[in-house]
């Protein structure tokens, strides 16, 4: 085939482009037109200074007959779509108990009550909502070196949530209670193995989402390189953001990972965002039963974590254990995410985030293990202890704990399942006596957690029908320095059920429901739950 001149290869990529910029316009092909569009990308991609294709073996030359395929066939064959709706009911009912402050269900006439203070808007009993999660794209229509993707997610309140109301949810912060997020919307085009130097090249742009020292969410592009030594990532763009209008708008990254052998490897990930997050991960596979890995972290030029992780798993498979050890090495961290220093400049939102204290050095060990005693008995337990460098940095929401989790698995028929699982957690607080001001909340907080919990699940027609329900019940103690409380109780049950309709549908259902706790007021009777959703896949 005769080569391009360089104004022929532009007007040539401008006409490859034009059907994903319109995914359901026919694709056309005018009698002047001598290539195909895959021949188009090929000759894109292996222009000047790339190794010349291969040519085929003559014994895959052979005529074959094919069936006559349509514009719409042809494209259904590259397209994928998936969708889940649900619908949520959240109810609540009361006892009709004022809050501890004196707020009573009554409506405000601007006259002073002697009863209390009026505010219908906190004993609201419940709200409607609707949620919808669209995602769908390409894979190599019109060339097979493209790819496209495109995912947003809507929610609506379908009915008014007062502010105030025990259902306020941040879709109220939106004009008409509804909000669009266009997730991503990108263009995917990846390279041949007989493209030469480009071979294991590929090029995202649009919309993305890249996971690296952080998760970077932006409008941009990232380019891939994949090599049997290193893979290399970078990545860079606009961040985009569906709460706040950022001063700060420019973000970029990159990830490399070192393959040292086949056993062995390191990766640098980083971020730069107004400060520069960087964590440097090394992995090594001690054996066919053992994985290590370690990372240290930084922000902003100091050093705030450091992190070493094991796995093991016999060769029979009964076995498995998980370990790990973390360490908090300063307080030069941020609380929320990496975007917590960036100035917002919409006008809804004035102030800085809610601020929960300074962040504390602290020591953290995690053990998880599970054994399988008979072919339908498994067992497992875990523990999470942490301990703060200096006890005194305690606060309501950094403290040393231990956690503890005890579970196990039982089939005692073919298609039922049943699970339980302890859980307990107990903090080490402060004590409340030397407070001497009412807004000091650094010994607040809950002691001890208990959990039970119990499942059973059972499925129905080879796996097309399936009902689950459970039962928990809790004990928990609290503190201030108002008061102790000692083993408040809460239970409640759910339920669930999915059918699968075809191979394409299914369709769910959740029910949950939580009795009364006797420290939130307006005192609440009970809360439910009821969620009624639909998958749907081609």
């Amino acid at each position: 085939m005769p080569r391009l001149p360089d104004g022929g290869r532009c007007a040539r990529f401008l006409l490859c482009m034009a059907p994903f910029c319109s995914v359901y316009g026919q694709q056309t092909k005018p009698a002047e037109q001598p290539m195909s569009i895959g021949q188009a990308w090929d000759n894109l991609m292996t222009g000047t200074g790339a190794v010349a294709t291969a040519a085929p073996d003559p014994v895959f030359l052979n005529p074959q007959a094919a069936p006559k395929k349509t514009d719409v066939g042809e494209f259904l064959n590259h397209f994928f779509f998936e969708t889940r709706t649900n619908y949520e009911r959240y109810q609540t009912n009361f006892t009709g108990n004022p809050t501890y402050s004196g707020v009573i269900n009554a409506p405000d006439t601007g006259t002073f009550n002697p009863a209390g203070i009026p505010s219908p808007a906190a004993f609201q009993p419940g709200s409607n909502r609707v949620e919808s999660f669209i995602s769908l794209g390409t894979r190599g229509y019109g060339s097979d070196r493209v790819n496209t993707h495109f995912s947003l997610r809507y929610r609506q309140d379908l009915t008014k949530t007062l502010v105030g109301s025990p259902a306020a949810n941040v879709v109220e912060t939106f004009y008409g209670n509804r909000l669009w997020e266009f997730l991503d919307a990108s263009v995917e085009i990846n390279s041949k193995p007989t493209d030469g130097a480009l071979a294991g090249t590929s090029l995202q742009f649009g919309r993305l989402n890249v996971y690296g020292a952080e998760l970077a969410s932006f409008d941009g592009a990232s380019v891939t390189l994949n090599r049997p030594r290193f893979d290399l990532t970078l990545y860079g763009g606009r961040r985009f953001s569906f709460f706040s209008d950022p001063k700060q708008r420019s973000i970029a990254g990159a990830n490399l990972n070192v393959k040292i052998s086949p056993t062995l490897s390191m990766e640098l990930q980083t971020l730069w965002y107004i400060k520069g997050s960087n964590k440097l991960i090394i992995r090594k596979r001690l054996s066919d039963r053992w994985l290590i890995s370690s990372y240290l972290r930084s922000y902003g030029g100091s050093p705030t974590d450091f992190h070493v992780s094991g796995f093991y798993s016999s060769a029979n498979g009964r076995d498995s254990l998980r370990f790990g050890f973390f360490q908090k090495l300063t307080g030069q961290d941020y609380t929320y995410d990496y975007t917590s220093d960036v100035r917002d400049l919409a006008a809804k939102n004035p102030l800085y985030r809610l601020y929960l204290g300074p962040i504390s050095q602290y020591t953290q060990i995690n053990v998880d293990a599970h054994h399988r005693i008979l072919s339908n008995v498994r067992a497992g337990a875990a523990f999470v202890v942490r301990r703060l460098n200096d006890r005194l940095d305690a606060g309501p929401y950094n403290t040393s704990f231990e956690d503890y989790r005890f579970n196990g698995q039982y089939f005692p028929f073919r298609k039922i399942e049943t699970f339980f699982e302890y859980h307990q957690r107990n903090s080490d607080r402060l004590s409340p006596l030397g407070v001497t001001t009412l807004d000091d909340l650094s010994s607040s907080g809950e002691t001890s957690v208990k959990d039970l919990t119990g499942e059973i699940r059972r499925a129905f027609g080879e796996g097309r029908f399936s009902l689950s329900g459970g039962v928990y019940y809790r004990r928990v103690s609290m503190q201030d320095q108002f008061f102790y409380i000692n083993n408040l109780h809460q239970s409640g049950v759910l339920g669930s059920a999915w059918v699968r309709l075809d191979q394409r549908t299914r369709a769910y259902f959740d029910y949950s429901l939580d009795n009364d706790f006797y420290l939130f007021r307006p005192d609440l009777k009970n809360s439910q739950v009821f969620r009624l959703g639909v998958n749907w896949k081609y």
